[in-house]
């Protein structure tokens, strides 16, 4: 099998880097290379990775900090350059892999340019499992076009053919790589193997209004582009994001349009739960009308 390269770009991280480079180096596939991208980070970071892998560093780790803050998009393109392995794995420094990870997911690199391993376990700031996530997956278009795809911590590349992520679309930009990948015609597989821990915390960017605002941005650059087949799924998503972030007329305006271009999609009933949940939060309507 191929080596593998992972990416692992930080900022701030000091907490979670130790227990992210471990998840790696714990990893039963072995041939592995460790790519540490600091994006200028103004706490202890660079002191920890160098207090605890001080010995692996440009051997089995690679270590890159940048001048100035440039975000994560700029950070995980920069470490798939630093790069030598035959496919790509992205691991955000809160995250955690279980150990047959790596090793369940490049036999099918072989045959694919990306592939997904659906997140179903989310742990907090401590490592406890907090919720396990019952999400069905109908099929690929339904798992890209309904915005269920995305974690990159959750996504492998084969580097021959990486995309590369970009800025533009940042807080959205690791769901607009496999629209654009999809539409481009790259083979895209998801595997339901539960072989992700996401952490959830405050400083998740799905948390920041600029999530929002991304949301918007793909949705404008590629309404066009989305088969009518996947249009309702691609629009109930932006619908909820909007809902979500106070943008009430805007989000129901893209749900109804979302419900009249292919009515079953009501049937869900995880999305029903979602439209009645954030639908009528007046609150957020009018933080959002005052922000904006």
């Amino acid at each position: 099998m191929g080596k593998v390269s992972v990416v692992i770009p930080v900022y701030n991280g000091e907490k979670f880097i130790k227990q992210a480079v471990e998840s790696v180096l714990d990893q039963n596939y072995k041939n592995t290379q460790i790519v540490i991208v600091n994006d200028c980070s103004t706490d202890k970071t660079e002191e920890v990775v160098f207090k605890n892998f001080k010995d692996l560093i440009n051997k089995k780790i690679v270590y890159h900090k940048n001048e100035k803050n440039m975000e994560r998009v700029y950070s995980r393109n920069k470490g798939v350059k630093l790069s030598d392995g035959e496919f790509i794995f992205f691991l955000d420094h809160d995250d955690l892999w279980k150990k047959n990870y790596v090793e369940t997911v490049v036999p099918y690199l072989e045959e694919n340019d990306i592939v997904y391993s659906f997140p179903r376990t989310f742990i907090d700031e401590e490592g406890k499992i907090i919720r396990k996530s019952k999400k069905s997956i109908q099929s690929l278009e339904k798992v890209i076009f309904s915005g269920l795809i995305g974690y990159p911590s959750a996504s492998a590349f084969k580097k021959s053919s990486f995309p590369f992520y970009k800025q533009e679309y940042l807080m959205r930009e690791d769901w607009e790589i496999f629209l654009r990948s999809y539409i481009s015609g790259l083979k895209i597989k998801v595997l339901d193997d539960d072989l992700i821990l996401m952490r959830e915390h405050q400083d998740r960017t799905s948390r920041n209004i600029g999530f929002y605002k991304a949301t918007m941005k793909v949705y404008l650059d590629y309404k066009d582009a989305v088969h009518e087949e996947y249009r309702a799924d691609f629009m109930f998503h932006v619908g909820e994001v909007s809902l979500r972030y106070g943008d009430i007329l805007g989000g129901w305006k893209l749900i109804i349009r979302s419900i009249l271009t292919n009515p079953k999609i009501i049937k869900d009933k995880r999305k029903i739960f979602s439209i009645l949940k954030r639908g009528f939060r007046i609150d957020r309507a009018l933080r959002f009308f005052n922000t904006n």
